[in-house]
Order: C-alpha cells, then structure tokens, then sequence
C-alpha cells in the first residue's frame, strides 16, 4: 500500500484524484456519535472556578438537554460553544465542544451524574463527571478578600438610591418616591442606557421624564454626578414586599477582560486605547409594608382616594329654563392618588337628568401626586322652579390620621323658568323649489321702496356653490400640493429602500471577498457588521453599527423575533467577540459552513 501510494504521489493529477475519492467517501459515511465529559481541573479550591466540558465527537448541530442539579455546584446556563471540522488520515472528525463555567460553594467530591441530551431528534446520553473541592488556601483567601474588596468598590463607583416617606404605606395610596442615580466623576462612563427600572410587581409607578443633574455631590468621600428622578408610587396588594431599582449605564475600560473592567479603579482607559462595556447598576432591595385600608368606619360613599383633600364646587349659572343644560364643576384639591381616583356620587334626585363626567387634572404631571382633579358634570332640569342641584358626597382615607374623612360640595339653588309653550302651526304644504325656477318675473311685478334700495335681482334662486368658479379654484390648489407632497414622499422613500439595498450588496460583496481569502477575522467583523445593519434596520436605528452586543438582542426580543432565532444570533455574538478579543486560531471553523448559515440568518432577518 505504501509503495502504491508513493507511486501515486509521483503523478500530482493521480494523486489529488485519488485524495478527494477517499475525502467524498469519508463524508459520505454517518459518523457515529460520541460523548465525553470532564472538569478542568478537576480538583479546585473553593475560591476557585473552574470549566465543566461535555465534548460530542461527530455532530456538530445545537444540542438540547438540562444540566442535573448539584448541591454545591453553581453551574451556568449559557455555555460557550466551539465546532470544529478537521481531516484526519483522510477521515473527516467532526466535534462540538460546550464549556459550562462552574464555581463551588462548600468542599466535598461532587458528581453530575449522568444526563439525556437530544441531538436530530434521537436522545443519548452524556457521562458522568467528577470535581473535587478543596478547601481554600491562604492565597485563596487573599485574592477572595480583594475580590470582595473591588466588588465593594465598584458597587460605590455606581450606585442607585431611592427614598420613601416611611416604611409602610396603604394599599391603593400613592406616594413620591425620588430615585438618584450616582456617578463617581473618576470613572470613565460614557452615557446612560436606560432610566432605573423598578423591579416589583406589587407597586405600579408613573413614568420617568427627564432628571434632574447635580454635579460635585459628596458620598463616601467622593464627588459624584447624580441624576435623580420623581415618580408617584402607588401600592396594588397589601403584604410585606421588596422594592429596589436597576439601570444600566456604558463605561470605556481597557481591552483586557480577566476581571470586572480590569480593576477600574486603578486603570484609566483614557490613557490608552478601551471598549465600552455595560455595568449594570443596583439599588439596595427595601422590604415595604403594604397595609389594607381599615373596614372599621368606613363610609359607603367611599370609592378608593386615599390622601388629604379639601373640595369646592361651581356653577355657570342660576337661572335657566326648562330643557337647558347646566354645568356643575366639582374640584378636588390635596395631596393623594389622583391617578386612581374615581368621580364621586350623587344623591338621588327625580328632577335632573345628570350625564357621565369629564375629567381634567391641573398640577403636577409628572407624580400626578399634588394638584386638583377637576369633574364636570352637565346637568339638565327635568322640572320647573326653584330647584337645589344635587349633592356630591366625597369620602377619602387620611393616611397620617389613620381614619376616613367624608366632605360634601355646598348647595346651589337653581331658577327653572316653564318657557315657552310650542303652538302647532298647522298643515302646511310644501312648495317645490323647480316651481319657482319655471316662473318668469318681470320688472312691472317687482317694485323697490326708496327706504330699501338695490340692484334689481331677474330671479330670487340663489347660484349653486359647485357652479363657482372661485370654489373649484380653491379645491384644485391644496389637492395639487397634497398630490406633489405625497410624490415627494414616495421618492424619498424609494431613495431610502434604494440606499438600504445598496449598503447590504456591499456588505454582502465583502463577506463573500473575505470567504476568497480565508480570513476569518475580516469574515466574521464583516458578518457582525450586516447583523447590526439588519435589526438596526428593523427599528430604523440612525447608527446601527454602534449597536452592542446586548443592545442587538434587546431590539430583536422588542419586534418578537423567533426565541431559535435570536438564540443563534446570541451565539453568533459571543462567536464574534471570541475571535475579536480571545484571539482564537483562523482554522477553527469551516467559512463556507458559516457563509450557507449566514444567508439563512440574513433572510429571517427581514
């Protein structure tokens, strides 16, 4: 065999026959499944992380399975996914690796036992796998104390704080609540991704608007930036729940990526070249008591206010006759849940007819917490004489007072005149108006008065509006300039698809530029770049090419996008980033397998 195959390799043409008849028959063949699995290391300290490796030789498609649960073994949920295609002695080896980071929290030897997974609709099963988890040494101890230590300082370089008037509150009140966001000046961040966010359900919250800046605040011995924000918070279920708020903000840092921003508080970015990274920010969590209002004294006219009020109350007349409509003006002023603050009650009354209300809020728009809730009523008397339009009754709970208080707007008296009476006219018969166009009138039957002078009219039939010439001219001009706005429109936004057409030919004529070549590096920042312009395109995002990571999953779960869909795209992400920053080798992926998937990809991305 060796001697054939050193003849053959005499003869170049022969030999690469021969080469690619032995590569078709190898693919041709169904590799059998293989799976393996393991710790690396597979003895830690408790300090320690390390990576839980399952290694499936001969498939290379997505797997699915759940990792057992191990007491102990803090396992995560996205691991980092390699496949790899490779000749061997003419054998095409095929192999998926997923690497789970796991981190320890006690000693012991701890076993994942082993676990169904499905790959093409049939299930195997992967091995178990051991760790053992030593108990830490001094170094560790020393490093997990500076860990802790660098937490606890990045957690004063960004930091969220919110206050309320006390501890409890009542259920359906409403409250201010300030919220501040706090930048340490020293640190390099570079914008605010999103206002705080709240995070309970049991509390509903009025919008964010625009916050309020201070610079050069002093905490902790340092000078911060701090936006803050007022919302009205208002309760929804009685009980004792946790309230605490989140954001995000983007922070340049250097290129390395071994710990939280490379120690940031030791390392400026602005000294040398950096990416931006996004830190999420916290607040502490408050634990709030909710209290259900009292039953005992409760009125029946009470509907849910709850805060401190005083009313007043209006007519805009007091003397009308039967069948006119009155309008009656309720307003309610205070502190308190305008937001949920239903209209009050009338007594019962046979001589009005009393219509739905309008409701306008004038104050503070933004906590809807302080102003007056104005109701208008329209009023109409069904009888005639001096009448007393009806009472509203008003009953709120005082929150300070603990106890309901019940307020009732003043008396007004009204004048009903009867009116006067309708006397039936009779039968009259009606004349049609082609009656008077046949007559002909001539001057001897028309006469004018010197005390009402004027041009003699030959007919009293007033000119239709649709046979003037002014009236036409009129119509025909703001059509006209609505039809060329509208063509304007048209081929602006041809340009625009145009221009978009355009910009993904380019990108896509790199990529398959980049495929010629071989270079994965350009090929895979030349596909990041068309992922960006695709959902940048689906949100009409003015710079789609400085979307993150993050930011790109977020606009694709916004248009519910397929969950495989925008799995991939994660996956392709992370992929990006690893060849980007970990400098993983140009022979780890077959191009042309990426380029048939990156087609797919671009066509869903529609």
């Amino acid at each position: 065999m060796n001697l054939l195959l050193r003849s053959l390799c005499r003869k170049p043409l022969v030999y690469w026959i021969f080469m690619v008849s032995m590569h078709a028959l190898s693919f041709g063949q169904q590799p059998k499944v293989q799976f393996e699995s393991y710790f690396e290391p597979s003895a830690v300290t408790l300090s320690n992380s390390c990576a839980y490796k399952v290694i499936i030789q001969g498939s290379q498609n997505s797997p699915k399975g759940s990792i057992p649960n191990v007491p102990g073994l803090e396992i995560s949920n996205n691991p980092k996914t390699f496949r790899k295609v490779s000749l061997i002695n003419g054998v095409t080896a095929i192999k998926l690796e997923l690497i789970f980071s796991t981190r320890p929290t006690q000693t012991g030897t701890f076993t994942i036992p082993s676990w169904p997974i499905i790959i093409d609709g049939k299930t195997h099963t992967v091995p178990a796998a051991t760790l053992r988890v030593l108990a830490p040494t001094q170094q560790d101890i020393v490093n997990q104390q500076k860990q802790i230590q660098q937490q606890e300082d990045l957690k004063q370089a960004a930091f969220i704080q919110f206050s309320m008037p006390r501890d409890y509150i009542y259920e359906g009140e409403t409250v201010v609540s300030n919220v501040g966001l706090f930048l340490w000046d020293r640190m390099p961040f570079t914008r605010i991704e999103n206002a705080p966010v709240k995070q309970s359900e049991a509390f509903s919250a009025t919008e964010l608007g625009q916050p309020t800046e201070k610079r050069n605040v002093v905490k902790y011995g340092k000078n911060y930036t701090t936006y803050s924000w007022k919302i009205g918070l208002t309760s929804t279920t009685s009980g004792r729940h946790s309230l605490s708020y989140h954001s995000n903000v983007r922070i340049r840092t250097n290129n390395k990526r071994s710990t939280p921003f490379n120690s940031p508080f030791f390392n400026d970015p602005f000294f040398g070249f950096g990416r931006e990274e996004s830190l999420k920010v916290s607040s502490d969590s408050k634990s709030i008591e909710v209290r259900p209002l009292p039953t005992l004294g409760r009125p029946q006219q009470f509907r849910g206010a709850i805060g401190a009020f005083n009313v007043s109350s209006m007519v805009d007349r007091d003397h009308v006759s039967l069948g006119d409509p009155v309008r009656l003006t309720f307003s309610i002023s205070g502190k308190g849940n305008f937001t949920s603050m239903p209209a009050p009650s009338f007594e019962k009354n046979k001589d009005f007819k009393i219509g739905p209300p309008a409701f306008s809020f004038e104050g503070n728009m933004q906590t809807k917490f302080e102003g007056t809730q104005n109701f208008e009523y329209v009023i109409t008397p069904l009888s005639p004489g001096l009448l007393q339009v009806p009472l509203l009754h008003f009953s709120y709970f005082d929150p300070v007072l603990e106890n309901y208080q019940s307020i009732s707007s003043v008396e007004h008296p009204l004048r009903v005149d009867p009116g006067e009476k309708w006397v039936d006219p009779g039968d009259t018969t009606p004349v049609d108006e082609d009656d008077y166009s046949s007559q002909r009138y001539t001057t001897k039957d028309l006469f004018q008065t010197e005390s009402e002078p004027g041009v003699w009219k030959k007919t009293f039939i007033s000119r239709s509006l649709l046979q003037s010439f002014t009236f036409w001219v009129f119509q025909i001009i703001p059509l006209s300039t609505f039809g060329l706005l509208l063509f304007i429109g048209f081929k602006k936004r041809y340009r625009g698809v145009k221009s978009h057409k355009q910009q993904e030919d380019a990108l896509l004529k790199d990529l398959k530029k980049y495929l010629s070549f071989n270079d994965s590096k350009k090929f895979f920042r030349c596909y990041r770049s068309i992922i960006q312009f695709k959902v940048g395109l689906l949100q009409s995002h003015p710079n789609p090419y400085s979307l993150s990571s993050e930011e790109l999953i977020g606009l694709l779960e916004k248009v519910n996008k397929e969950k495989d869909l925008i799995s991939t795209i994660r996956l392709l992400l992370i992929k990006f980033d690893d060849y980007e920053f970990a400098g993983v080798g140009q022979k780890t992926l077959n191009l042309k397998d990426e380029f048939r998937q990156a087609l797919k990809i671009i066509k869903k991305l529609k």
